[in-house]
């Protein structure tokens, strides 16, 4: 997917024009849905980026934006992100221009000091004065420092029928029959699809300065044709970077989504083919740890104040039947003290996905009173519970903590009994290379061999803290599968297998 004019060059010549591919991604699967992000430089750069092998890779470079990354088939998160200096301490909400004036002050000071001797002898009196002037010259430096806000800019395109701009300010328009499909990446809404044989993007009119500023883009694509796409973040983990002392200098035109126009003429003269979702614009550069936020954060469910909206990238908010809010780990939590409580959502896309890594992390509290076993977290492809569906996380008869995942049969993690009546921090995770891992309070209790996931190949749902009674056929292994009775607190799904410290981390809040 193309934003904005493109130039492509070798490392001989300048070719204006010249599209080359000159590094497809690897792992090209039907179903597959691979995170993926990527930072390009701007205007007539060569961007080398040398791999795990030594090997030297050259990428072109775009004058422009190109963003790729959705649906059924490779997901890509795509992200263009560009420093115009470091200004990774900023928040969120405003960029902190900070100007330093120096002053100088010269002060003088002048001492005299007269002395008088008087000598007497027996005929004659003499008198002798002394004077002595001392000059001290003083300079003092002040510095005054002037820090002020200047607000981000935002563009967000959810692609949810229509071209809009969340904010109202950059509206597209589709041209050539651009129009959409059900649901998007985030398992709602719709994406945005083009045809790239039909002509078919995305004009955007209303002119965005980007000159001199730093910036981020960001989408969800699914690209049918990878032929026009490059790829520096992937999978949220930084590949290579090219500093450069020339600002990003955007100064005109309109912006155009899937669609490449750099020859000055009225229309695009090449266009890309895919599905593209929830794509965004900000006015700042954004930290690596961000982007594999954005990468492969699923959904974080803080619970505070009783809500149960998901403060992640993707805004895949769940539902609550007789759950209450409680206090908890982290400010509020989530209480199920009533038989068929539960908390659901969905659909999470990476999930169904065979061979594709994931975390879920969470803190429970299990109430004194309740009896061995619950159900903590149900994963399923419908949001009956069934389907193809599994207890990914619960507790035993005897409430030991259970890690599972599916390869064709069950491959599960047993862990220590549940200390009831306390917050135990919890982490199950899944990769190709460690098989499925089971985490209790920052400590790895175990791994299975290594295996490949067999997914559903929907967008999943997951149920928190009971099975349905038409789930109750599903494939629970270890888990004693019911009502779970306590609180659970900070809920998070990733599309990635967590590291040590990511866990100590989450352990240690």
């Amino acid at each position: 997917m193309i934003v904005g004019k493109s130039e492509w060059f070798t490392e001989q010549e300048l070719e204006p024009n010249k599209i080359e591919l000159m590094e497809k991604h690897p792992n090209i699967t039907k179903n597959m849905y691979t995170s993926m992000e990527f930072v390009i430089i701007y205007d007539v750069l060569l961007i080398k980026c040398i791999s795990a092998s030594g090997r030297m890779h050259i990428r072109p470079v775009l004058f422009g934006v190109v963003l790729g990354a959705l649906v059924v088939g490779i997901a890509l998160a795509a992200v263009l992100t560009m420093y115009i200096k470091d200004r990774s301490n900023q928040d969120s909400d405003i960029i902190a221009n900070t100007t330093t004036s120096t002053a100088t002050t010269s002060t003088t000071t002048t001492t005299t000091t007269t002395t008088t001797t008087t000598t007497t002898s027996t005929s004659t009196t003499t008198t002798t004065t002394t004077t002595t002037t001392t000059t001290t010259s003083t300079s003092t430096t002040s510095t005054t420092t002037t820090t002020s806000a200047v607000p981000l800019s935002y563009i967000f395109w959810s692609f949810d029928s229509n071209f809009d701009d969340m904010y109202n300010v950059y509206n597209g328009i589709g041209m050539n029959g651009a129009t959409f499909v059900s649901p998007g990446y985030t398992g709602y809404g719709s994406a945005l699809f083009l045809n790239g044989t039909n002509s078919e993007y995305v004009l955007v009119s209303n002119y965005k300065d980007m000159t001199n500023t730093s910036l981020t883009w960001e989408t969800w694509s699914y690209p049918i044709n990878l032929a026009l796409t490059q790829y520096i973040y992937v999978n949220g983990i930084l590949e290579c970077t090219h500093n450069t002392s020339s600002p990003f200098e955007a100064t005109n035109g309109a912006i155009t989504i899937g669609a490449i126009n750099n020859t000055g003429l009225a229309t695009p003269v090449a266009f890309w083919t895919g599905y593209i979702d929830q794509m965004e614009y900000v006015s700042r550069a954004k930290t690596a740890s961000e982007i594999l936020t954005d990468a492969t954060l699923a959904a974080y469910y803080s619970f505070d104040d009783g809500s149960y909206y998901d403060l992640g990238p993707l805004k895949i908010n769940g539902t609550g039947v007789g759950i209450s809010s409680t206090a908890g780990y982290v400010n509020q939590s989530i209480l199920f003290n009533v038989s068929g409580a539960y908390f659901q959502a969905g659909a999470f896309t990476s999930l169904g996905v065979s061979g594709q890594s994931y975390s879920i992390s969470l803190w429970i509290n299990k109430a004194l009173s309740s009896s061995g076993g619950g159900t903590l977290v149900h994963v399923s492809g419908s949001a009956s519970g069934t389907l193809w569906c599994i207890s990914m996380l619960g507790l035993s008869s005897s409430d030991e903590i259970i890690g599972q995942s599916w390869n064709l049969s069950m491959v599960a993690i047993q862990g220590p009994i549940l200390q009831l009546g306390v917050w135990t921090h919890i982490v199950t995770s899944y990769s190709m290379d460690n098989g499925v891992r089971l985490w209790v309070n920052g400590t790895l209790i175990g791994s299975s061999i290594p295996f490949t996931y067999s997914a559903s190949s929907l967008p999943d749902w997951i149920t928190v803290g009971t099975t349905f009674s038409a789930a109750l056929s599903c494939a629970h292994g270890n888990v004693a599968v019911g009502q779970f009775y306590g609180m659970i607190d900070e809920l998070r799904i990733y599309s990635r297998e967590l590291t040590s410290s990511d866990v100590y981390a989450l352990a240690n809040p």
